[in-house]
């Protein structure tokens, strides 16, 4: 009889041996079987170890030897640590040496952190610089030999997985002779057991889903000021409002700062003031404070001199930072930032948006509280900093926003609905349909009571949306204030465990915290570590592997969940609408949906209006809304989308401190908030994804969900190398001044081709095929040579003889390749500290590599990146042939953690942290790449260059082939065609039909003269093609079929949301006329009709309006213009005053003042129909309709019939000014960017000058000259 378990997660540790009194490594395996019940599983026997590099000539004394001065120099507490030694034969990773077998000694431990004591004998002893250590560069030496380190930096977790072939989200099994029960349980596991690794056996061809029980939860929390929650608070808000009041740039600056503004300032903030100002915020002090002891404190306040002042200092720089990013559930957008925000520095990225921002400065001059406010030169952020550190410092200690909802939803893995919906809820609230709702009285008592929720549940995956950045680390906070950490801390499957991590630099205790690198920067993880329980942020998932325009959940939940609009049906009798849909996954009654209106852009119907879901068919695949809806599906591509409860922050903040029904509406949002997030896991298939890539590379789906891309590649790697006898050793991080060049893009012949069809090739996974076609891998390197940009030699690298020549160059049986790349440093320019690094050329570099034999095969890294794509095309075969819908899911994330694992092998070699860091490698890569794709384009204009050539429908044709554009793996191009016999041009359909069909045999032909296994492979067509710039088009998408075509851009967003909607209906207006009627004087005719219903006025104000959120924290108030907008309706409507996270809509207004800023020039659509004021047309002309399309209509200015009527028609003495324009600037990038200028300029002229006079002149009461004339008559 045997267990067999799928695992889960691990917790690896030094435990006490109750024999022995030792710490043994033991790894604690958590697992679940097919009935759901959970496994803890200790498995012992398990020595760590690591690999160490030592003379040929070595002997079994010198191994005893060193072995013997090892333990001594680990001190006497690991003295007898080594638990066993032995000499192995290995061959190296890096450089290359034949295929050579190097002696080692393999040297195991009792433990893991014995064998990292061990370790830091090959680091420099002493202070390191940062996190980072460095390695001796004579290793660690034994009787004046030096010894080299390796595989010390594979984690005993990891090779055990290796060595006994677990996969570590597969099955285990384990025979029930050979486990050892726990007599006293340590764990709430149904089995808990001791076993040897050895006995541990994997089933690597079980596949069978498990009942796990997930949990996904939301907290709500309360806010005193209305804007972004803050688990503890300072005095920052109080210091804000003494900014905007008292200091010379402030937003409510009247008058210069004295002592009785501050007094009267800070009464008013404790509410003991009989002079209330609105711009005053309200604290909330922990225990209540009399008049006197705030005058007395005041007191002492106003005589702090900041720049001698110490005191204690209870917060740090962190917390006087904006916090308010953070939290990406509140519907607060986060990229919609206009241009004046960016323009004065208030656009930055979500999460680590300070990274290359100095430092705030402290005050520096002597002098008090008030003269710092006075001060002219004392910037915002050190008013900020010093005005909160003093303030805080001296006031009493403020009440922290409270956890009032705290929403969890339980269902089993496979399921559609959860088994439980549950509440806890502060304070009173009416039950929820159903749903457990849990009511508390207090605060301290909510997070105890979902710590016993999730005990009592049991939950093997905890889910959530922002809990890494948010939910976890806000409920922890409170805890700690509320004294009760470590008991709701107590979340782990090991009994009476508490969830802290204890910091080994600062000796505290805290959550858990890792850090990962994304493209969109550094994101900081906290979560408590819940041993036995696996937790996933859907939230970092979905920035790690898809690229969205945000990240909002409201917008993902839309972007994943929805689906076409088949039919639309009202009914006779009640105002509902009918909506047929073939896929209604996510869709529940009281849910709320909105629709996209797709034709050549995307629009929101009714402006993304949500509307309630009343009930839902699945049978007939149908569900009924609230009114009679009519969105456009005869003319357009309908699809509806999930959306989230129509629930504002502030109407959560509101009802909160309402009664029991208004907070059970909150209580209701908050488990739909958790019920989305199961959704789209569901939707997703997230853990199918985990699970495959965690079995590929050998990690815990913990490892993937925790931490960054290197630890794959790591584990990955060292199990290939393992299997090939091959050993990694230990390297420092790479030079941070070193660089090479990336990827290649071909200088794009930016234009519009309407009716001459641009077809591209591409490279199928171009980087891992270069590394396989020249055999590119550190252990096919033998040498390199780097010279200066003057062609010196003045550097060399690889073994060399005695007499100084290289020991492994041109041996017999191997070729070699020599691979030139460019060599970059990063530099500041002119040595300057102050300059911005950029990244210089200071040479170029010749790397050669052995290509082996036959019979060897390839190098290390081609050799797995043959068997990872051998291994992604064979499952994509079984995909065709399975007929179970369960196991093709499985195949599918299966072929693509293939895809992506061996597609990041390129990008491990040239990362400088990574553990198998060559820089070589990477440039040699890269050189390859820019070559072929290089060759693309001249194969192409070569092989096709006044060719005349057979088609399957069109008889001969002539071709003159030229390349559009290229961009890493892609060339554009287009074939010219033209008749044989009269040489006319051949165009439209025709064109397109036999563009394909040749772009075909053109990627068959290039394909015929390269290395194994590159492939120049046909990939789509494009007619019209609209190529604005690098990474930048449109067009009209058709693959093999010529009558199917689909809308396909790049960089070209239309749903903007700091645009207004006029500009969306006019820049897509014209893409849709180009993209179907290929007509540009169409376009120029609908865009002149558009620009003269503006100057008429007969533009609806709904499409002019600009929607901003607005934020709290800006750096410079005055020069936000929908900050200043809120400040001015505060002003003159105090209850009225827009709050923080609020959507701020607004239109611009003519204002006659030319030293207006920006928001004077700006109001509310009430206030202007009220007050009938000017709408300022020609902002929206100018400032956002113009710009795009003035780069879209100069690619065609030549097309354009006004403009040849303005240069004659044969364009001669346009032609003459450009040769003139190109006579001045004979440098071709300067050229360019003249040329485009004189274009943009030509074509504003042409289209936009005359509506920028018009609406000029009626803005300012002028009549145009035109209207006299019509009076003459």
């Amino acid at each position: 009889m045997e267990y067999s378990f799928r695992l889960l997660t691990f917790n690896p540790t030094d435990a006490i041996n109750e024999i022995s009194r030792k710490k043994d490594f033991v790894v604690q395996m958590f697992g679940i079987n097919e009935l759901g019940e959970t496994a803890s599983i200790f498995v012992n026997g398990y020595k760590p170890f690591f690999y160490v590099k030592v003379g040929d000539n070595w002997t079994e004394a010198d191994r005893v030897g060193f072995i013997s001065q090892l333990s001594a120099d680990m001190g006497e507490y690991h003295e007898d640590s080594i638990t066993d030694s032995s000499f192995a034969k290995r061959k190296k990773l890096y450089g290359f040496d034949g295929g050579k077998e190097h002696t080692f000694i393999m040297v195991s431990f009792i433990n893991e952190s014995a064998m990292k004591k061990a370790k830091q004998l090959w680091y420099i002893q002493g202070p390191s610089k940062g996190d980072d250590q460095e390695l001796s560069k004579t290793g660690y030496i034994f009787e004046e030999t030096p010894t080299i380190l390796y595989e010390a930096h594979i984690p005993p977790l990891l090779r055990l997985f290796h060595i006994n072939e677990i996969s570590p989200s597969g099955w285990i099994s384990i025979d029930k002779k050979c486990v050892t029960n726990h007599s006293k349980k340590q764990t709430t596991c149904t089995y808990e057991f001791s076993v040897d690794f050895k006995n541990v056996i994997s089933q690597p061809d079980k596949e069978t889903l498990v009942p796990y029980k997930i949990c996904s939860f939301d907290i709500e929390a309360s806010s005193s000021h209305g804007d972004f929650p803050l688990p503890v608070k300072n005095y920052k808000k109080l210091a804000t409002n003494i900014i905007d009041i008292c200091s010379p740039d402030g937003a409510y600056y009247e008058t210069s700062c004295t002592e009785d503004l501050l007094k009267m300032i800070i009464l008013s903030s404790f509410g003991l003031s009989d002079d209330k100002n609105q711009n005053i915020d309200l604290v909330y002090p922990i225990k209540k404070v009399s008049l006197e002891q705030v005058q007395s404190l005041f007191n002492k306040w106003i005589k702090i001199c900041p720049s001698k002042y110490v005191g204690e200092t209870r917060l740090n720089e962190d917390d006087i930072e904006d916090t308010s990013r953070y939290h990406i559930n509140q519907d607060c957008e986060l990229d919609d930032e206009s241009d004046d925000e960016k323009m004065q520095g208030e656009s930055e990225p979500e999460l680590n948006w300070n990274m290359f921002k100095p430092k705030p400065q402290s005050y520096k001059k002597k002098g008090s509280i008030v003269d710092m406010l006075n001060d002219v030169e004392s910037s915002r952020d050190t008013l900020l900093i010093e005005l909160t550190r003093t303030l805080t410092d001296v006031f009493p200690t403020l009440k922290g926003d409270n956890v009032t909802f705290i929403g969890s939803t339980f269902i089993k893995y496979g399921d559609i609905k959860p088994y439980l919906n549950h509440c806890i809820a502060l304070n009173t609230c009416d039950d929820v349909t159903n749903a457990v709702i849990h009511r508390c009285t207090t605060e301290k008592e909510v997070l105890l009571e979902w710590s016993n929720l999730i005990q009592t549940e049991n939950p093997d995956i905890i889910i959530g949306y922002n809990i890494f950045g948010f939910d976890y680390n806000f409920m922890y906070l409170r805890a700690k204030e509320l004294k009760c950490e470590r008991e709701f801390l107590q979340l782990s499957r090991n009994i009476k465990e508490v969830c802290l991590e204890k910091n080994w630099k600062t000796g505290k205790e805290g959550l858990s915290e890792s850090t990962i690198q994304l493209a969109s920067g550094q994101h900081d993880l906290r979560f408590p570590k819940m041993k036995g329980r696996l937790q996933i942020d859907l939230y970092n998932y979905l920035r790690r592997d898809y690229s969205l325009s945000q990240y909002k959940l409201d917008y993902v939940s839309g972007y994943f969940i929805g689906d076409g609009v088949k039919k639309i049906e009202h009914s006779t009798t009640v105002d509902t609408t009918k909506i047929f849909s073939k896929n209604l996954s996510g869709l529940e009654n009281d849910t709320y949906i909105h629709f996209e209106e797709e034709s050549h852009s995307v629009d929101y119907y009714k402006n993304g209006q949500k509307f309630k879901v009343r009930s839902v068919d699945i049978k007939n695949g149908t569900f009924c809304i609230d009114g009679i809806e009519t969105p456009d599906i005869v003319n357009k591509k309908v699809k509806w989308c999930l959306a989230k409860d129509d629930i504002t922050p502030q109407d959560i903040f509101r009802m909160t401190n309402q009664g029991p029904a208004e907070r059970s509406i909150i209580a209701k949002y908050c488990i739909q908030d958790c019920n989305l997030v199961h959704h789209l896991m569901r939707k997703i298939d997230v853990m199918t994804s985990y699970v495959e890539m965690a079995k590929l590379c050998s990690i815990p789906i913990e490892f993937i969900v925790m931490r960054g891309q290197g630890i794959k590649l790591t584990s990955y790697i060292a199990k290939k190398c393992r299997e090939k006898g091959i050993l990694i050793p230990v390297i420092n991080k790479g030079n941070k001044n070193e660089g090479y060049e990336g990827a290649t893009v071909l200088e794009p012949k930016c234009n519009l081709y309407l009716e001459d069809p641009v077809a591209c090739l591409d490279y199928s996974s171009l980087y891992p095929s270069a590394m396989i076609s020249e055999n590119i891998s550190h252990d096919s390197k033998v040498l390199t040579k780097e010279y200066n940009l003057s062609g010196k030699l003045v550097k060399e690298t690889g073994e060399k003889n005695q007499g100084g020549g290289f020991i492994y160059d041109n041996l017999p049986g191997y070729t070699y390749v020599d691979i030139p790349s460019d060599v970059y440093t990063w530099q500041r320019k002119n040595n300057n500290p102050k300059a911005a690094l950029e990244k210089v050329k200071t040479g170029y570099k010749v790397c050669r590599f052995a290509q082996f034999p036959d019979s060897m095969g390839k190098g290390v890294m081609p050799s797995i990146l043959e068997e990872l794509l051998a291994a992604r095309k064979s499952t994509r075969r079984l995909i065709v042939t399975e007929k179970d819908d369960f196991m093709k899911n499985i195949l599918d994330k299966r072929q693509l953690s293939i895809k992506v694992t061996a597609n990041s092998m390129y990008g491990g070699s040239g990362a400088k942290t990574s553990s198998f860091y060559e820089l070589d490698c990477a440039a040699s890569t890269t050189a390859i790449g820019r070559k072929l794709l290089i060759y693309g384009k001249r194969v192409i204009e070569g092989a096709y260059k006044n060719r005349i050539l057979p088609t399957s429908s069109y008889g001969m044709v002539r071709t003159n082939a030229e390349y559009v554009y290229g961009d890493t793996d892609s060339v554009f191009f287009k074939f010219n065609l033209t008749e044989v016999e009269s040489g006319t041009k051949i165009l439209g359909q025709k064109a397109l039909e036999i563009t394909i069909e040749l772009a075909q045999q053109a990627g068959e032909l290039a394909s015929r003269f390269l290395k194994n296994p590159h492939d120049l492979e046909y990939e789509k067509t494009f007619m019209p093609f609209c190529l604005l710039s690098k990474k930048r088009y449109v067009g009209m998408l058709y693959e093999k079929d010529p009558n199917k075509g689909k809308r396909k851009s790049m960089g070209i967003v239309l749903k903007r949301r700091d645009n207004a909607p006029i500009v969306k209906d006019v820049y897509g207006g014209i893409i849709d006329i180009l993209m179907v009627n290929k007509n540009v004087e169409n376009a120029v005719a609908f865009l002149k009709e558009c620009m003269q219903t503006i100057v008429d006025g007969k533009c609806g104000m709904d499409k002019l309006i600009i929607t901003k959120s607005l934020r709290s924290g800006y750096k410079n108030p005055a020069q936000i213009a929908h900050k200043v907008l809120a400040d001015r309706i505060g002003k003159r409507d105090a209850g009225n005053k827009p709050n923080v996270g609020d959507r701020m809509p607004y239109i611009y207004i003519e204002n006659p003042d030319k030293t207006a800023l920006q928001g004077e020039r700006i109001e509310t659509q009430e206030f202007i129909i009220k007050n009938k004021l000017k709408i300022n047309y020609t902002f929206y002309i100018t400032n956002q309709i113009m710009k795009p399309l003035l780069q879209l209509f100069a690619l065609v200015l030549e097309e354009m019939v006004d403009f040849k009527k303005k240069k004659g028609a044969s364009l001669r003495k346009w032609r003459d000014e450009l040769s003139a324009l190109k006579r001045e600037h004979p440098d071709q990038e300067t050229y360019k960017k003249k040329e485009e200028a004189l274009r943009e300029k030509e074509t504003k002229a042409l289209l936009f000058d005359e509506y920028i006079r018009k609406t000029n002149n009626t803005n300012k009461g002028q009549n145009e000259i035109t209207a006299f004339f019509a009076k003459c008559k």
